[in-house]
């Protein structure tokens, strides 16, 4: 990277230091520890995010009944240092795994449309469920700012959502969980750019969950992820993503032309920096930290 593009990386990670800096919050927290500048009380700020999560839980373990919600809650907790034994994170991890193969899951059912195009019940398995096919859960929205808008849709990336978070949490043992990893890995349509029913969103919100999964898969995620790569627009972004969505996904890609793609994405994430470091009108703090793990790589 040119010495100017450096210069441009380090001043916008100072403007990113400077609003997370006295902020009590996850993102906050998360941040500082990525800059190596912990506050004195981010300790106790952790075990007060924890507590103020659990408290958040419902008795099935479910949070507002959203596996969404539910799985998100989950993967803050593993970023706060909870182990996977954590009392917060087997009540919640529970739910989620609950809904696997649940009415209302992608691929439920079957007709002869979706029999040719290999998108039913005899060919897609392992998916979790969002809620059932009688209620309406578009669109739905997720932390990364991206928001699904068709039903199905949605009910694909809530189950890959779902999926990241039970892959990190190492329930990849599991009988229904290796069936959604194959699943996915053989999406027809889904990897090549063919388009069908498959948005770049729904292709990140894929390859997202696969980075995390166990090392025997990982010279199809390979595969499947260069494929993705390969689509890069010159000015980093990718035709019809949300980019911040992708920048999300991307960063757990285990392979070198991920972390290439991130770093082609920095001028482009440098230029869309407002005055206090955030990169939306609302100043969300999640789009803040999605940019900010991508300009620490591409200093790394």
């Amino acid at each position: 990277m040119p010495a100017v593009a450096q210069t441009d990386v380090r001043d916008a990670i100072h403007r990113l230091a400077e609003f997370f800096r006295g902020r009590q919050t996850r993102a906050g927290l998360l941040a500082r520890r990525l800059l190596r500048r912990p506050a004195p009380d981010d300790l106790q700020l952790a075990d007060h995010l924890v507590r103020e999560r659990r408290r958040k839980s419902r008795m099935n373990g479910s949070i507002a009944g959203s596996l969404v919600q539910t799985a998100w809650t989950t993967w803050e907790f593993l970023e706060l240092d909870c182990p996977t034994d954590h009392a917060a994170v087997v009540r919640t991890l529970g739910y989620v795994l609950a809904q696997q193969d649940r009415p209302g899951h992608f691929g439920e059912g079957c007709d002869p449309t979706r029999h040719e195009a290999r998108l039913c019940r005899h060919h897609v398995s392992g998916f979790f469920s969002p809620g059932s096919q009688d209620e309406t859960v578009a669109p739905l929205s997720f932390p990364s700012g991206v928001v699904t808008e068709r039903d199905p849709d949605a009910r694909f990336a809530a189950s890959c959502f779902a999926l990241r978070v039970v892959l990190w949490a190492r329930e990849d043992r599991r009988e229904g969980v290796r069936r959604h990893i194959e699943s996915l890995l053989a999406m027809p349509g889904l990897w090549d750019g063919a388009g069908g029913p498959w948005s770049p969103d729904l292709v990140f919100f894929a390859l997202g969950a696969l980075a995390l999964a166990p090392l025997e898969y990982r010279d199809r995620l390979t595969e499947r992820s260069e494929q993705v790569l390969a689509r890069q627009d010159p000015d980093g972004r990718w035709a019809g993503a949300s980019l911040f969505h992708a920048l999300d996904m991307l960063w757990s890609v285990p392979a070198a032309p991920a972390r290439e793609a991130l770093r082609r994405a920095v001028p482009l994430i440098c230029g869309l920096q407002r005055e206090d470091g955030t990169f939306d009108e609302g100043g969300h703090e999640e789009v803040a930290i999605i940019g900010l793990r991508a300009l620490s790589l591409a200093q790394a």
